[in-house]
C-alpha cells in the first residue's frame, strides 16, 4: 500500500515511457514546490515492490531534476532519501539518486554516519566496473565532499586508483577526471599529514 496515495496517483501518469520530456521536466517541477510529492516518490523507490522499472527509473529521475531545481523541500528528507537509495536496486534510479547525494547541500545536515555511509557507498561503487559512468562521476563528486580528513582521504585515493586500474589506462573523460581527482586528493591528504 501506497503511503502518500493521492500525492502519488497525480504524478504517476508521467512514470512511463513514452512521456514527452517536456512534461517530465513539469512533474519536475511540481515536484519541487510539493513536498508531498518528494515524499511520494521516495516512498515509492523505498518500497518498490509492484512497480515497474520504468516506473522507479523515472521517478528517481524526477527527483533528481526536482532537487536541481530547488533542494529545499528535499533537505529535511534525507534519511528518506538514504533509505530510498539503500532499497534501489535498479543502477538507473539508483545513478539518479546519487546525483542528488553528490550535492554538497548536505554537508551541513548530515549526520557523522549519513557522511561516513555515503562515503563507503562511494567507494564500492568505484571498485565496480559495469555501472554506467554517471555512477562513477556520481561517486568521485562524493568522495569530494565527504572526503574531509586523512583517513577518508585515504580511502578516497585507494577507491580512485581502484577505479583507475580498471579504466587500464584509457584515455577517456572519466580517466581524466579520476586522475584530476587522484591529484586532488592527494594535495588534501598532504596538507592533512603537514605540521600546522
Amino acid at each position: 500500500m501506497h503511503e502518500f496515495p493521492e500525492a502519488f496517483d497525480l504524478i504517476r501518469p508521467v512514470l512511463r515511457r513514452g512521456v514527452p520530456i517536456h512534461e517530465v521536466k513539469e512533474a519536475a517541477g511540481r515536484v519541487a514546490r510539493d513536498s508531498e510529492l518528494i515524499k511520494a516518490l521516495l516512498s515509492m523507490l523505498q518500497f518498490s515492490e509492484g512497480y515497474k522499472p520504468i516506473e522507479l527509473q523515472k521517478a528517481a529521475w524526477i527527483l533528481n531534476h526536482a532537487f536541481q531545481l530547488d533542494d529545499r523541500g528535499f533537505l529535511p528528507l534525507r534519511r528518506e532519501l538514504g533509505r530510498a537509495l539503500d532499497a534501489t536496486e535498479d543502477i538507473s534510479a539508483l545513478r539518479e539518486l546519487l546525483k542528488v547525494l553528490a550535492h554538497a547541500v548536505w554537508l551541513d545536515i548530515e549526520t557523522r554516519y549519513q557522511q561516513q555511509e555515503t562515503l563507503e557507498l562511494a567507494v564500492e561503487f568505484l571498485h565496480v566496473v559495469d555501472v554506467p559512468v554517471a555512477v562513477h562521476y556520481a561517486a568521485l563528486q562524493i568522495l569530494q565532499s565527504r572526503a574531509l580528513d586523512g583517513e577518508a582521504l585515504e580511502l578516497a585515493l585507494e577507491a580512485v586508483r581502484a577505479l583507475r586500474r580498471q579504466l587500464s589506462g584509457d584515455s577517456t573523460p572519466l580517466e581524466r577526471c579520476a586522475i584530476q581527482y587522484e591529484a586532488r586528493f592527494r594535495q588534501k591528504l598532504a596538507r592533512t599529514k603537514s605540521p600546522s
